[in-house]
């Protein structure tokens, strides 16, 4: 009987083990003045806005697609910094779990070639590049009369802490904060019993049906939806 009961505890323990997904988006309309302090997120993945003088940051509805020609995803609204970032105008993210860092974020001005966003964790710069709409690629979707940019994530391995977010230059665009963790070595061995109509969520973290085309997530695993 207790062999039993460690095999199963351990099997649990292994499950709860399992790499994560966590999301931040934007869902409503947020005016300049509103978002000093603002958090977004949950689970200990939490976006801080700093906007003192209340006149900077804000949300707002915009329609924009991220990832490549073959898969992408599409956000309705945006986190506009409205200029460079300061003491007044900046962004913190605390992070639960060490994993992959990836980021929906777009330059505010399509023909500006100098405005970089910064992420540094400890004193350590994990990420520092310039955002430019020549990056993105065009696309056409059936039924859709013009075609379709799609610009593409940035991405960087992050460890667990509290992540500052700058924007030196000027004012960009952020659409969505998603981070991966991974299983520890040897977890991989132990495995759940999956659920073939288990719910899909697309990398925003919005449930989607199976006609959905693009990355998709399901019973823990992420994998392309044809």
């Amino acid at each position: 009987m207790k062999k039993i009961f460690t095999l199963i505890a351990f099997a649990m323990m292994a499950v709860g083990a399992q790499a994560q997904t966590y999301s931040i988006t934007f869902s409503e309309v947020a005016a300049k003045g509103s978002l000093n302090g603002k958090t977004f997120g949950s689970d200990g993945f939490i976006l801080t806005c700093t906007d003192p003088k209340e006149e900077k940051l804000q949300v707002d509805e915009n329609s924009c697609l991220f990832g490549t020609a073959e898969e992408y995803d599409q956000y309705s609204y945006r986190l506009k910094t409205n200029g460079k970032s300061s003491s007044n105008n900046k962004l913190t993210l605390s992070v639960p779990k060490a994993g992959t860092l990836t980021i929906a974020v777009r330059s505010a001005s399509s023909s500006a070639t100098d405005r970089n966003v910064v992420l540094t964790q400890d004193g350590t710069e994990l990420f520092n590049q310039f955002l430019k709409d020549a990056d993105a690629v065009e696309i056409t979707i059936e039924g859709e009369e013009n075609p379709k940019k799609v610009f593409p994530y940035i991405s960087m391995e992050v460890a667990a802490g509290t992540i500052d977010i700058t924007y030196p230059e000027n004012g960009i665009n952020f659409y969505a904060f998603i981070l991966e963790t991974s299983s520890p070595t040897g977890i991989e061995s132990v495995k759940a019993v999956e659920n073939e109509n288990a719910p899909m969520y697309n990398l925003a973290g919005q449930q989607v049906d199976k006609n959905f085309k693009g990355v998709v997530i399901q019973n823990g695993k992420k994998f392309i939806n044809k």
